[in-house]
């Protein structure tokens, strides 16, 4: 097994990019499986600035052939040309490194997130909904977890809530008068809505509303106690509002000039005094974190509206501090190796299971010879049949013993007893073994 990971991020590819390839991203899984018959499984991670994929393969799969097939099959589902579609790729041990710092949010655009580790397992749970999770892929993610937790207990990147959503909504304060006295409309329900009203309460907004085209939005409000606004109460929750996040990303805009423009019209108009106070002077703050847009790129031009979109927040995002950020790469690469060991260990799973097997072979067959009388054995045939088996299970290792030793390798015998059996019983073979004899 050897595991690959192919990205597509907002640094090296950029944030165009990167939304090309996500709106690709439905059932590309089962998809990629079918194309690439050589693949045993595949968890695809698509966020607002990155599409990866993690891939399991047979060591004898070449990378380069790989990237190549999994490029191409991309190309082809974004009408793209095979050279226009530029993954970065990692394998083996690179593969895993990556992986457990993209997990503890190193590669983010807000260095420290934690929301990538949730989309992680939450990518992973997909994966095996679809039947493409493999068992090392699994592995893989659950020490992935286990290395973003360890990041954020013992460095102080995930502090004061480091996350594009806490960037976003810092950016769209700065034209907001003080937040706990703000109505904000939250524009779907996806794995972003969650963090975004966490961080709008760490910030004392009470008064939060949620839409959603799916209709989940009256459950996703029932259960964090805010107000579900439907389908015909959208145009009223957008002249109310003071700010608007949207994080649906679903490829196509769901706030358009034509929905928006009444509603910053009628924010003018508000006959109630204390209305007119609330809203009247404030711009409406459109904050889009959706990587496909939510909002359409005309509605920043109407008069009244402040759009901040993801090329805006990061541009806004605060530099890391290095001594953090050496501190959790320090901790990754650890990490690597504890699981790159641990995956060596596994190598060994077939041979343990046979191992296993052949000795449960033994027992039965000692059962067998047993004579059960009125559902009882005799005692002094069941000491037998353990002498029995315990002399089985000792010729081998008895006449390769014999056969080291005659061949000058005593020791090498030894060494081995060392290592099946454990240093303890080891020691004690090894003193009934005269230098001569061990030679």
């Amino acid at each position: 097994m050897t595991i690959h990971l192919l990205s597509a991020d907002h640094r090296t590819q950029g944030l165009d990019a990167v939304a090309r390839l996500g709106a690709t991203a439905a059932h590309l899984g089962p998809d990629l499986m079918g194309a690439v018959p050589a693949l045993r499984g595949v968890i695809v991670l698509g966020t607002c600035n990155r599409l990866a994929l993690l891939l399991d393969a047979p060591e004898a799969v070449a990378a380069d052939g790989l990237r190549r097939q999994v490029t191409d099959g991309l190309a082809r589902r974004a009408d793209l040309r095979a050279d226009a579609v530029d993954l970065t790729a990692w394998c083996g041990t690179d593969a895993v490194s990556q992986l457990f710092a993209t997990a503890a949010g190193l590669e983010s655009m807000v260095v420290g997130e934690r929301e990538i580790a949730g989309q992680l397992r939450r990518a992973m749970r997909v994966a095996a909904e679809e039947d493409t999770l493999s068992t090392d892929l699994t592995r893989a993610v659950e020490h992935a977890s286990t290395t973003s937790r360890r990041v954020a207990h013992e460095t102080g990147l995930a502090g004061n809530g480091r996350s594009v959503v806490a960037v976003g909504i810092d950016l769209a304060a700065r034209h907001l008068p003080p937040l706990p006295g703000v109505r904000v409309l939250i524009v779907g329900t996806g794995a972003y809505a969650g963090a975004t009203v966490t961080a709008l309460r760490r910030r004392c907004v009470t008064d939060i509303a949620v839409y959603s085209r799916s209709d989940r939005a009256q459950a996703f409000a029932v259960g964090r106690g805010l107000r579900a606004v439907a389908d015909v109460e959208l145009p009223g929750a957008l002249e109310a509002a003071d700010l608007v996040i949207t994080c649906r990303g679903l490829g196509a805009p769901v706030l358009t000039r034509q929905l928006v423009a009444p509603a910053v019209a009628g924010r003018g108009r508000v006959s109630d005094a204390a209305a007119a106070e609330a809203t009247g002077r404030r711009p409406l703050v459109v904050l889009d974190l959706a990587l496909t847009r939510d909002v359409e790129v005309a509605v920043g031009s109407l008069p009244g509206v402040k759009l901040i979109d993801l090329p805006s927040v990061q541009r806004a995002v605060p530099a890391a501090e290095a001594r953090q950020v050496d501190a959790a790469r320090r901790i990754v690469d650890e990490e690597t190796a504890l699981f790159e060991r641990m995956l060596c260990g596994r190598r060994m799973d077939p041979v343990v299971c046979s191992l296993r097997s052949h000795v449960a072979e033994l027992v039965e067959e000692e059962v067998a010879r047993l004579r059960v009388v009125d559902g009882r054995v005799d005692a002094g045939d069941a000491a037998r049949a353990l002498h029995h088996l315990a002399a089985r299970m000792l010729h081998h290792p008895t006449v390769a013993a014999r056969a080291a030793a005659e061949a000058g390798r005593g020791q090498d015998y030894l060494d081995a007893l060392n290592l099946l059996l454990g240093v303890e019983i080891a020691a004690d073979l090894r003193e009934a073994a005269t230098p001569g004899e061990a030679r």
